[in-house]
């Protein structure tokens, strides 16, 4: 049997390439900062919080020469939250990552609530894994309740 010349040396450049390659793993970070306001009652207008969103966005590239690797590239998302109010107040809330169109694709909502102090920060760390990055859909602070401790 005889093989073109021509397609021996392609098939032998795609077979140096494909191993040549090696797997490149790049983290990039992105930060998206959300601040809130007051909807309701003594609150109404006023400001709450900032939510400072912080991920840890992995890719690898290219995927053929991580075999070893994940499947798609994701991101770990970390929130802070410093309060914006002159006095304490009780909040709950979800935060949620958008895609490009606005949708929600991933969220994290508060359940139980916490009492914040005036420029007080609390770190609250981990809140989602996800493929979309923060530098592509943003995110939203949905407010469930934002209420003056006495």
């Amino acid at each position: 049997m005889w093989i073109r010349p021509s397609r021996v040396a392609a098939l032998s450049l795609c077979f140096l390439a494909a191993c040549g390659s090696d797997c490149v793993e790049k983290t990039t970070q992105y930060d998206f900062s959300v601040s809130t306001v007051g909807y309701v009652g003594p609150t109404l207008g006023l400001p709450i919080a900032r939510f400072d969103l912080e991920q840890n966005f992995v890719t690898h590239e290219p995927y053929e020469a991580c075999a070893q690797g994940p499947l798609v590239d994701v991101g770990v998302v970390n929130l802070t939250i410093t309060s914006l109010a002159s006095t304490p107040v009780f909040i709950k809330y979800d935060v949620q990552g958008l895609n490009t169109s606005g949708n929600p694709v991933w969220s994290h909502a508060d359940t139980i609530g916490v009492v914040i102090a005036p420029s007080q920060t609390l770190s609250v760390g981990q809140i989602a894994v996800t493929p979309q990055p923060l530098n592509t859909g943003k995110a939203r602070v949905l407010l469930q309740a934002a209420e003056i401790v006495q």
